[in-house]
């Protein structure tokens, strides 16, 4: 199992932040069949060989469920490596503790890369359970891996 602690230092003190997505129960707005496995669990396995892969919609949505509240301070998402990286644009990031209350973490206008490792630290600590990715437009979310940090 993937255990990674990140330190960040501060001037008058330490930060330790915990990947605290991996294996956790996921979502998505729906599941693009190709020949190969694309579910949302696949974002979250620890494997940046596999992926998950919506198909074209308008807002189309990934979604992890952390299981309880934590103080999110970081996602990390890498981008599918083949091909089809620019998909990732006008993406908002959201963290709450429920569906009804989610706050914006951040912005992401793109495009993205083809196997781009993008790192997104949130405007400000956001409590949540559910993080969320969404695409404002009609497109395909397609990527590798999703991790989420938190304070410890």
């Amino acid at each position: 199992m993937l255990k990674e602690i990140l330190t960040i230092l501060r001037k008058d003190n330490t930060t330790r932040l915990k990947e605290v997505a991996y294996g956790k129960r996921s979502y998505q707005s729906s599941t693009y069949i190709h020949g190969h496995p694309s579910s949302s669990h696949l974002a979250v396995n620890g494997n940046i060989h596999t992926m998950i892969h919506t198909t074209t919609e308008n807002s189309p949505y990934w979604e992890v469920d952390l299981g309880r509240i934590y103080r999110i301070k970081r996602v990390e998402i890498y981008n599918r490596r083949d091909c089809c990286g620019d998909r990732l644009h006008d993406l908002d990031i959201t963290v709450g503790p429920s569906h009804n209350r989610m706050s914006l973490c951040t912005h992401y206008t793109g495009p993205g890369i083809n196997g781009a490792h993008l790192i997104f630290d949130c405007h400000r600590t956001e409590s949540g359970r559910y993080v969320n990715l969404r695409i404002k437009e009609g497109e395909a979310i397609n990527l590798m891996e999703d991790k989420v940090y938190a304070i410890e």
